[in-house]
């Protein structure tokens, strides 16, 4: 059977033949940012042994044509991951799919999908009389969560890119936002906190503008602002699955969309170049 496989820190996956496997027949495999970082040796956690196969999400479909989410217990960080035509998992890792669903949609509202769902309707809990600032607006994370604030009855919802952040505060005006979106932290962070209302709610996702944020102690003491982190390993797993079939349920009644690049297998390298690259959507390889 075929499979991509990273031989080299800091390469793509080159498509081989490796040793037919039972398991899961995989259909679709989401990249990810976290993808990337552990096959360029930047990931924290390290990566699996070389020649690995790279991959932390997937869809695919058991023995009698059951459709499954596939993610965790180390597979694409700390061994194989889902990267194969094949892939054997433990019996508890499956995640039974509604019939009918696109694998491809589903592999891509999967780990972007519920960091961007969460966020806004479990923990910043988003309603009528908010208006929601959502840093990193153009990346997979920041559409979706700027979507979920939309349907979820936000009165106004500002979604900024690095490049128009500046446009979007003058936006904002005197009242400022109630619920900030964050998965970037860094100075942009820190420069928008002062547009924040009093006793905002902000939902810190990710450190795709650095790892250190230099908060004013007035925005955050003054205003008093809530300030909470989210992570999806911090989930359970059972936490997990109901996020990511509540999101999936969304996406699949039109209520919220994901912006979709496919590739074949053959075309593994060019998707991986293409999520290094930062896509603003969802890079989803086929098999």
């Amino acid at each position: 059977m075929r499979a991509g496989r990273i031989a080299e820190l800091g390469s793509p996956p080159r498509i081989v033949e490796v040793a037919d496997a039972a398991g899961v027949r995989i259909e679709a495999v989401a990249l990810n940012p976290l993808d990337v970082a552990v096959g360029s040796g930047v990931f924290y956690g390290g990566h699996p042994p070389l020649p690995y196969v790279p991959g932390c999400e997937a869809v695919g479909s058991l023995e009698d044509g059951t459709c499954v989410y596939l993610f965790g217990e180390g597979h694409g960080v700390a061994k194989d991951g889902f990267l194969a035509e094949r892939v054997a998992v433990s019996e508890s890792l499956p995640l039974r799919l509604p019939d009918g669903v696109d694998p491809v949609v589903a592999a891509a509202a999967g780990i972007a999908g519920v960091a961007g769902y969460v966020p806004v309707a479990w923990k910043a809990k988003v309603g009528p009389g908010d208006r929601v600032l959502v840093l990193g607006g153009t990346g997979a994370v920041g559409r979706i969560a700027a979507q979920t604030a939309r349907m979820l009855g936000a009165d106004e919802v500002f979604a900024a890119g690095r490049r128009d952040l500046d446009r979007v505060v003058d936006e904002l005006g005197d009242g400022g936002f109630t619920v900030c979106i964050d998965p970037v932290w860094g100075e942009p962070l820190a420069a928008v906190l002062a547009h924040a209302a009093a006793h905002a709610r902000v939902v810190h996702v990710g450190q795709s503008a650095g790892p250190v944020a230099p908060l004013r102690s007035a925005d955050v003491r003054g205003k008093e602002l809530v300030i909470m982190g989210h992570s999806n390993f911090a989930m359970s797993k059972e936490e997990r699955d109901r996020a990511y079939l509540e999101l999936l349920d969304h996406v699949t009644a039109g209520r919220i969309e994901l912006g979709v690049r496919r590739f074949p297998l053959d075309g593994a390298a060019e998707a991986w170049e293409l999520q290094r690259s930062g896509p603003g959507g969802k890079v989803v390889i086929e098999l």
